[in-house]
């Protein structure tokens, strides 16, 4: 044997069963004689001689198992194994033995066995003892199997142990029986606990015992009920010693036990009584079975039970109520029976049912009684008394009793209240009369008994042996028994006064105001009365009777009413206000209603009908209008709802005109519009809607109704009557001819038609058709079809409005060209269509040159017929699929799609170029207008609208850059600019908060005096890298971004705080000038800003001056005059500065709260040598000495331009003659006195 290393885990070994080796046990013992048993001398054993030398050898051969001698090494590898190793692994003793063959017996040892046997041979090895040991095989054939072995080391003739020795023997059938027993084991074992499961599921109870009466199981059922946690806590016990039954019950049920076992006969569905717990008495449904061995001998019982109070006492209800139903029954019959004597037997055998009934002492019934205006009191009418029980009814002190000792008793009664009380809860006074003898009450029951919501008396009920309440179930019976005696007495009542009626019935008949009749069942009037004669047209009752013998066939228009009106009067013996058209005697038709009854004889016999007729004619046509009225609401409301929330009219008038048809019962319902004659321009209608019934032929697709003129259908009174708003309504018979020709050629009978306008403006008219037969138009019908028409008009107009508003969405007021959104809406789309088909899009911007110079020079109006003109051309230029947009002011914006190249988007281009050359001419302007054109282009442009726009943008600056009048393509520089264009914009916004803004100034120089008069502050940006940045770099763009609000601010304090800085030093106060933007200007809170500023700095407001341009003035001229105003009257001066280059004109400019005017460098920079500028300026000098202005020239650079400008009356300046703009410590010396004295003219 081999492998030592393996180890594994051992376990436990078992010897095989005695039973195993039964068969074998011979061959058994002589196997380990030979093996433990000295051989010969003692020192040696059988298998430590030659093999086969010796006699046994042949027995050990045929031996059903291995004999088997090991080696002492660490494997204990085998040097012998006996022939029965062959059957048993299917291996013959050399192949294992050989070292050269594959296999040992090692190696067919189970691999998780091996190390467990190994370490037990070494085990008893280190003991000197024998080893037992079980393990699997794998033979020959890959079959697996057990075997036991045997062994026991052997030692050599020093006595040291040289190997092991025994025997191997298979034990395969071993392991399988004893797997088969386990498995068995464990399938009784499951159904033992299905079987515990199964009853301990059941709900009913379940117990055994033996013959002893000892418990010998429960399910859980049983051992809950009877107190107990498990059924495992019964077993041994016996009844007596259950926590749950007493001994009267443990007796008795050991007791049914035995008689069952004695017997052997079965106990089944036993009552038995049991107690519970909380101490109540319920009741078990109990069976009791015989148990019996195999022999039949009894050995115990089977008992099951379960708890059946609730069907117990609902048997005991449902036999209460049956008695209940019987004793109601029988009073029913003895009131039918009763005569109203309230001593007669019938009256005294209900008290005494009721009494016997419910267990009361005393049963009576007092009545309410007393005359108006007298004290009410009770008066006893019946008394019934028990058995035993003194009666009442001949005690003077209880025939009548005065309601003040139960007053609080009689409130609850007269609400209709019972009284349910115990002797305890009686006041004194109630406890002294109901108490003591003869009454003797212990507890009471009163209840009220009512006629019509009215207390008329009392039903009493007293218990006089012991007090206990009156149960809820009881109360409820006795209520119904009261009630039902006072429909009794009701009934008694209302005979009584029927009776005293039959004497007036017959003065009622004569003089009623109603017909009143008795007929026979087969329809003959017995009786009728004068009002009945003359509903009917009779000149009497006699004439009547006389002549209409036959009610069924004379009398009803529907022969088959009278069937119906005597079948509902066998139904239920009665009819009330059965309505039925009937013939007068001279054949006109009116409208009845009957209320009847049956008369029957004593024999149930029915012997006739008597009743009323009310003649209801005029109210069936009232209800009839109304219903029609009604109908024709709902059919407006209908309609109404249509027009609201359908918004295509082509889809909703139809729909109204059938919801309207229906509910007017016409047979056609029409919409008719009105318009111009198609040909003659005369008024005309046309049938445009139509809704006709099935039996009605339409009229939409006859000539004669589309595009007639009304003059020649001789019609022309309609449309004057339309025209005036007013209604046509008529019989068809009862119109003029021409008229009747038209309408009877459709089988128009009558018709009803109302004008639809919108606004003031007849649209056309809406109309009924009656076609199958004759019918009056009401005015109820007319006012509801105005209500219609002016709905209609209503929701027409209302598309007209949301047609013109979705278009106003769309398109642009002033040149009806599509707008920004429809673009935007319209270019995603023409770029996906676009990419589909693999073509090109181009995208251009549009911007007329110099526009703005004529619309503020001209004016707006000359400027918006320029744009409507501009359009007209712009659009005749562009192909059909080609879409341009009014982006804003003078820009546009188009989309031209299927493009193969981009010379094709330069055609359109230069056609719009060609198309703008021509002059325009407006309010006698001669205008030539040009345009910067910048292309895009999908896809190489961009991908996106977004891309496309900003890239047709940047190409139409590029153009404006070019000298404008001419396109350009985008380039991808173009990019780059608008890049740096961005960067600068984000520098821009940290610039403030950074402090990279300087302000420098720069002198007014009063050339007269040589005196500096103002300095102005100029902006200037210092940034980090990009060094200083010129203003006209990024002014715009803080104007554009509203940054300039925040800077300006800036400049305004920072410029004031510095004016203060140098006079502190002793410099003389000097005004200031700072340029204000058009954002600032334009900003709500600009007075707010000034005030804060000078109030901070402390510079007097007369010596802060703000200059403004004429374009930031003109933009929104009316907040700018105010906010300047209110600058002014702080004390702030106004000036415009670029005097004459922007576009305001005189008369606005007189408007402007000014206190001077600057003369722009464009005129002073050829003055000396233009004769034109010259003009100019001498205009503008005269202009502001007219208006009392300041004036300073600005851009004065030379001897010569300063000298023109004086000559001409200017003597303030400003420019590079007099001082380039510097920092403030650079600028102060400007303000010394002496430095302005080179400047002085002389």
């Amino acid at each position: 044997m081999h492998e030592p290393e393996i180890h594994r885990v051992n376990s436990v070994v078992s010897p095989p069963s005695v039973g195993f080796f039964a068969s074998n046990s011979a061959l058994y013992w002589l196997t380990l004689a030979l093996l433990n048993s000295p051989y010969e001398n003692g020192q040696t054993t059988f298998l430590t001689q030659p093999l086969g030398t010796a006699a046994p050898q042949r027995l050990i051969d045929v031996m059903p198992g291995i004999v088997f001698q090991a080696d002492g090494d660490t494997g204990w590898s085998m040097r012998y194994l006996s022939a029965g190793c062959h059957p048993l692994t299917g291996y013959q003793p050399e192949e294992l033995l050989s070292p050269d063959y594959p296999a040992s017996y090692n190696t067919i040892t189970h691999v998780a066995d091996l190390p467990r046997v190994l370490a037990k041979i070494q085990q008893a090895v280190n003991l000197g003892q024998a080893y037992e040991v079980e393990y699997r095989i794998h033979t020959r054939s890959g079959e697996e199997k057990w075997v036991w072995e045997k062994g026991s080391p052997t030692v050599n003739s020093q006595g040291q142990i040289n190997g092991i020795e025994g025997f191997i023997t298979d034990i395969t059938p071993l392991k399988q029986s004893e797997a088969a027993l386990r498995q068995a084991e464990q399938a009784l074992k499951a159904r033992e606990d299905l079987l515990e499961l199964v009853l301990d599921s059941i709900p009913q109870s379940l117990f055994w015992k033996d013959s002893q009466g000892r418990y010998l199981g429960c399910n859980q059922a049983f051992a809950t009920a009877m107190g107990l946690s498990s059924p495992a806590d019964i077993v041994g016990s016996t009844d007596t010693a259950l926590p749950r039954l007493n001994a009267e019950e443990a007796a008795y049920r050991a007791a049914r036990d035995r008689l069952v076992m004695t017997e052997g006969v079965a106990d089944l569905r036993a009552i038995e009584p049991q107690t519970y717990p909380n101490g109540h008495q319920g009741w078990i449904d109990c069976s009791r079975l015989p148990m019996r061995d195999a022999d039949g001998t009894v050995i115990g019982v089977l008992c099951t039970f379960e708890d059946v109070t609730a069907q117990i006492a609902s048997q005991q209800t449902l036999k209460r109520r049956e008695q209940t139903l019987a004793t109601l029954a029988e009073i029913q019959r003895l009131l039918l029976a009763w005569q109203w004597d309230w001593q007669g037997p019938s009256i005294l055998a209900i008290f005494a049912a009721l009494g016997e009934l419910v267990g009361a002492s005393r049963v009576y019934y007092y009545e309410l009684q007393g005359s108006q205006g007298e004290p009410q009191f009770l008066r006893q009418r019946i008394e019934w008394s028990a058995p035993g029980i003194g009666s009442t009814a001949g005690d003077p002190r209880f025939q009548t009793l005065p309601l003040e000792p139960f007053s609080d008793w009689h409130a609850q009664l007269r609400q209709q209240q019972t009284i349910n009380q115990l002797e305890s809860d009686f006041s004194d006074l109630q406890r002294q009369l109901l108490g003591g003898p003869p009454s003797n009450v212990k507890s009471i029951l009163l209840l009220p008994l009512t006629l019509q919501n009215r207390l008329q008396g009392v039903m009493g009920f007293s218990n006089c042996i012991a007090p206990h309440p009156w149960a809820e179930a009881d109360i409820d019976l006795l209520q119904v028994v009261t009630a039902d005696l006072a429909l009794a007495l009701g009934r008694r009542h209302t005979e009584l006064s029927l009776k005293q009626a039959e004497l007036k019935y017959r003065s009622m008949f004569e003089n009623a105001v109603e017909g009143m009749f008795q007929s026979t069942p087969e329809g003959q009037y017995l009786t009728v009365n004068s009002m009945l004669a003359r509903l009917y047209g009779y000149e009497s009752p006699q004439d009547l009777m006389q002549t209409l013998t036959n009610i069924n066939q004379q009398l009803y228009v529907q022969p088959g009413r009278r069937q119906e009106f005597t079948e509902l009067i066998q139904a239920g013996g009665a009819v009330l206000g059965f309505e039925s058209e009937v013939y007068r005697k001279d054949g006109a038709i009116i409208w009845i209603a009957e209320s009847a009854r049956a008369i029957y004889d004593d024999r149930n016999t029915l012997i006739g009908y008597e009743g009323t007729v009310e003649d209801i004619t005029d109210r069936k046509r009232g209800e009839a209008a109304i219903l029609r009225r009604d109908r024709l609401l709902q059919g407006v409301a209908e309609a109404s709802q249509c027009l609201l929330t359908t918004a295509d009219m082509h889809q909703a008038i139809p729909q109204v005109l059938a919801r309207l048809g229906d509910a007017a019962t016409a047979d056609r319902a029409y919409v008719y519009t009105h318009h111009p004659q198609s040909i003659t321009g005369e008024p005309a209608m046309t049938l445009r809607y139509e809704w006709t019934t099935p039996a009605t032929a339409p009229g939409i697709d006859q000539p004669h109704w589309q595009d007639q003129s009304y003059r020649a259908l001789g019609l022309e009174r309609w449309h004057t009557l339309l025209q005036q708003g007013q209604s046509i309504c008529a019989l068809t018979r009862h119109m003029p001819s021409a008229e009747q020709e038209v309408l009877l050629r459709d089988g128009i009978l009558s018709i009803l038609m109302v004008p639809i306008f919108i606004d003031a403006h007849l649209w056309g008219y809406i109309g009924f058709d009656a076609c199958q037969q004759e019918w009056e138009w009401s005015a109820s019908d007319e006012s509801i079809l105005v209500a219609v028409a002016a709905s209609l008009g209503g929701a027409l107009k209302r598309q007209q409005t949301e047609a013109q508003m979705c278009y106003q969405v769309y398109h642009d007021a002033l040149t009806g060209l599509p707008n920004r959104t429809f673009f935007d809406q319209h270019l995603p789309q023409a770029i996906a269509r676009t990419s589909q088909n693999e073509q090109m899009l181009a995208v251009i911007f549009l911007d007329l040159d110099h526009f703005k110079t004529i619309n503020d020079t001209l004016s707006h109006a000359v400027g918006d017929l320029l744009l409507q003109q501009v359009t007209q051309r712009i659009s005749a230029a562009l192909r059909v699929e080609d879409i341009v947009a009014r982006w804003g002011g003078d820009e546009f914006t188009l989309i031209l799609p299927n493009l193969t190249t981009a010379s094709d988007a330069a055609k359109v281009a230069r056609r719009i170029a060609d198309q703008l050359t021509p002059p325009f001419l407006l309010q006698n302007h001669e205008l030539h207008v040009t345009a910067s054109l910048g292309i895009a282009l999908f896809p190489q442009d961009g991908q996106d609208m977004t891309t496309l726009l900003q890239n047709a943008d940047a190409a139409m600056y590029r153009a404006k850059q070019q000298g404008r009048n001419n396109y350009q393509f985008y380039t991808q520089s173009l990019s780059t600019e608008a890049a740096q264009r961005l960067k600068l914009e984000t520098y821009l916004h940290h610039a403030l908060s950074r402090d990279e803004f300087v302000l420098y100034y720069q002198p007014q120089v009063n050339v007269v005096t040589g005196v500096v008069v103002q300095m102005e502050a100029l902006l200037r940006w210092q940034h980090p890298t990009l060094g200083l940045v010129a203003p006209n770099q990024f002014i715009p763009l803080a104007e554009e971004n509203g940054l300039i609000v925040p800077i300006g601010e800036w400049v305004m304090r920072t410029a004031c705080t510095q004016v203060m800085a140098w006079h502190r030093t002793g410099m003389p106060l000097v005004n200031l000038a700072v340029n204000l933007s058009a954002r600032q200007l334009q900003h709500p809170n600009l007075v707010n800003v000034v005030t804060a500023v000078l109030n901070e700095t402390g510079l007097p407001p007369t010596y802060l001056e703000l200059e403004i341009t004429e374009t930031a003035a003109m933009a929104d001229m009316a907040a700018s005059i105010e906010r300047l105003r209110d600058l002014r009257q702080l004390g702030v001066k106004i000036s415009m500065d670029d005097f004459g280059t922007g576009y305001s004109c005189l008369s606005h400019l007189k408007q402007f709260p000014l206190d001077g005017i600057k003369i722009d460098r464009a005129f002073v920079k050829d003055l000396p040598h233009s004769s034109v500028d010259q003009a100019m300026v001498n205009a503008i000098i005269a202009m502001a000495k007219g208006l009392s202005l300041n004036l300073v020239a600005e851009g004065v650079e030379t001897a010569e331009q300063t000298l023109c400008l004086y000559e001409l009356g200017c003597t303030e300046m400003q420019g590079y003659l007099f001082g380039y703009p510097q920092p403030a410590a650079k600028a102060a010396p400007f303000l010394q006195a002496s430095h302005g004295q080179k400047w002085r003219v002389t």
